[in-house]
């Protein structure tokens, strides 16, 4: 299930990246020069038709893509997105102001590429200068944009031009694109961190059981704790600690604090007793010192045990 859900969350991404890379494609200068003169021509018209801001502002791409022999140039059309979008909001009078700074830039951007165009006549020995001034170590890694923040920004602006789709009536969608990342990147890490838990879940190891051939109470707790003090005597602290937890388990069960089960785990027979028991908190003590002797390999001394006689007395486990 985990699996599928990475598989699904991988193939909406290429989905979406494969998407926003066939809504734009490079331009020619003179295609270049034509988009930004359809552009004036669209920004001047709407101080006759206002209303077609909204349109325009969903069919204006984020970025154009100006490619010019081996040389590739990404122009950001952010400045007029922007102008758009306060346009949409602001009074008349600023409206006005509005078209007449756009339709200058955008006269200023069609100059540009028409000196852009033209061949370039500068000084042969004032170009190895450029050159060598380019080739100092703080230029080194000035550079265009790269691939990567190129498919980034035709992703966001392939978002931005279908949420306006979705929601014509709402134009402050600047951060839309952002909002989405953020969304999948938060959907991508609970997916991996669950996944995490589960795995960390099923190699954590099982409870260490026990199952006596008996019942634990079918032998008094007295012979338990007997046999737990004959190997004290002998030095087998492990083995003493071992019978004397049993000697717990027995006197304990004997008092019908749980339904007998010799299948239980020490800390299942732990969690059976009744929180507000006064047996609740030596039991504990007495399940600690024996699963780290027993089952976690702990060497014990004879001060472990007399600290465990302690506890086990505490329960009434007296003789």
């Amino acid at each position: 299930m985990m699996r599928k859900g990475l598989l699904v969350g991988l193939f909406v991404v290429c989905w979406l990246g494969a998407a926003a890379c066939g809504e734009t494609t490079p331009l020619s200068l003179p295609q270049y020069r034509a988009r930004l003169h359809e552009y004036q021509l669209r920004v001047e018209q709407l101080s006759q038709t206002p209303q077609d801001a909204s349109g325009f502002y969903r069919d204006l791409p984020q970025t154009l893509t100006v490619q010019n022999g081996s040389s590739t140039v990404v122009v950001s059309m952010d400045f007029l997105r922007d102008a758009l979008d306060r346009f949409l909001r602001l009074n008349p009078a600023a409206k006005r102001q509005i078209i007449t700074g756009l339709s200058a830039r955008l006269v200023a951007l069609q100059d540009e590429a028409d000196r852009y165009g033209q061949p370039s006549r500068g000084d042969q020995a004032a170009r190895e200068r450029l050159t060598r001034i380019l080739a100092a170590s703080e230029f080194r890694r000035v550079h265009g944009p790269t691939e990567w923040e190129i498919l980034k920004q035709r992703l966001d602006a392939w978002l931005d031009r279908t949420l306006r789709k979705l929601f014509p009536r709402n134009p402050d969608l600047a951060q839309a694109g952002q909002l989405f990342v953020w969304i999948m990147i938060a959907i991508a890490s609970s997916i991996f961190a669950i996944w995490l838990y589960r795995l960390s879940r099923n190699r954590l190891p099982q409870q260490p059981r026990e199952i006596l051939p008996f019942l634990p109470s079918a032998r008094s707790w007295r012979a338990w704790l007997a046999e737990a003090r004959e190997n004290a005597a002998r030095g087998q602290w492990r083995d003493a600690i071992h019978f004397g937890f049993w000697a717990a388990v027995s006197r304990l069960e004997s008092e019908n604090l749980w339904r007998p089960d010799p299948t239980r785990t020490p800390r299942e027979y732990l969690l059976a007793i009744p929180a507000a028991s006064e047996a609740k908190e030596p039991f504990a003590a007495v399940t600690r010192k024996f699963e780290a002797t027993w089952y976690g390999g702990r060497q014990a001394s004879a001060t472990d045990f007399e600290q465990f006689i302690g506890d086990l007395e505490r329960l009434g486990c007296r003789g």
